[in-house]
């Protein structure tokens, strides 16, 4: 069977609606075989929006869609901007209840800001990391990448 791989491009945050102000997005490949791509986009009353969502990948390569409602990020550390000012949470916990899959995120550095003031105009945070966690009561790391749009002014 075919392993599906999740892509991913910056392109700028145009696509956003008028109450959306942002999103975090996590690709996760664990040392099990499994991989998740999770994304929420965050309205401007810093509510997740119902459409933000995810996708799990077995070791096996079969997958499944997670919605909004069934994973949780959340910011447990951040990083202020020396160039910026922007403020961002860069390690995470990542909850997905029914892979019973909890996970701490570290940046392989703080400083992974990226300011493309030339191209798409958009100041966001985007970098390699670390997991560390337990899924199925078991320990388990891996390795991955996040992208947080949004907390430049």
């Amino acid at each position: 069977m075919n392993k599906q791989r999740v892509h991913d491009h910056e392109f700028g945050s145009a696509q956003l609606r008028e109450y959306q102000v942002g999103w975090d997005w996590f690709s996760i490949q664990l040392d099990d075989g499994s991989e998740y791509m999770l994304y929420q986009i965050r309205t401007a009353s810093g509510e997740k929006d119902p459409f933000s969502s995810g996708t799990a990948v077995d070791p096996n390569g079969e997958v499944r869609h997670l919605t909004a409602d069934q994973f949780e990020l959340k910011p447990v550390r951040h990083w202020k901007s020396q160039k910026t000012g922007a403020v961002y949470p860069i390690g995470w916990r990542i909850e997905v209840p029914s892979e019973r899959l909890i996970l701490e995120s570290e940046p392989s550095l703080p400083d992974q800001e990226l300011i493309t003031s030339k191209s798409t105009r958009v100041t966001y945070w985007e970098g390699a990391g670390r997991y560390r966690g337990s899924k199925q009561g078991r320990a388990i790391s891996g390795k991955g990448y996040v992208e947080l749009t949004g907390y430049a002014k």
